[in-house]
């Protein structure tokens, strides 16, 4: 059987609403060389990991790997976005020209 470390971050957004993220930090290796990477985390100082199983033909990893994913990608930038800042940028020329004047 192999074993993975992952993170458990627990908080309360501005509405009081619980708000939770479990992240993957290893991928699934043997007993010890996991347990040994646990012992590494908790001397850095990070908090709230856990020493999970990972059976044959398990999707759990892969599950929360491809959720860790959809959060950390940003979103596409659009032309409506582009002429936003452009429009921004042409009052602040305009501003400073008039501070110049």
């Amino acid at each position: 059987m192999k074993y993975f470390v992952s993170k458990t971050d627990v908080s309360l957004d501005k509405a009081g609403k619980l708000d939770f993220a479990e992240r993957v930090l290893t991928k699934p290796d043997t007993l010890k060389a996991t347990k040994e990477a646990i012992r590494r985390y908790r001397a850095i100082g990070i908090e709230h990991i856990h020493l999970c199983e990972h059976p044959t033909n398990s999707r759990r990893w892969g599950q929360l790997q491809r959720a860790q994913n959809k959060l950390r990608k940003t979103r596409k930038m659009t032309i409506a976005d582009v002429a936003a800042d452009l429009a921004e940028l042409e009052k602040e020329a305009a501003e400073k020209e008039a501070n110049n004047s």
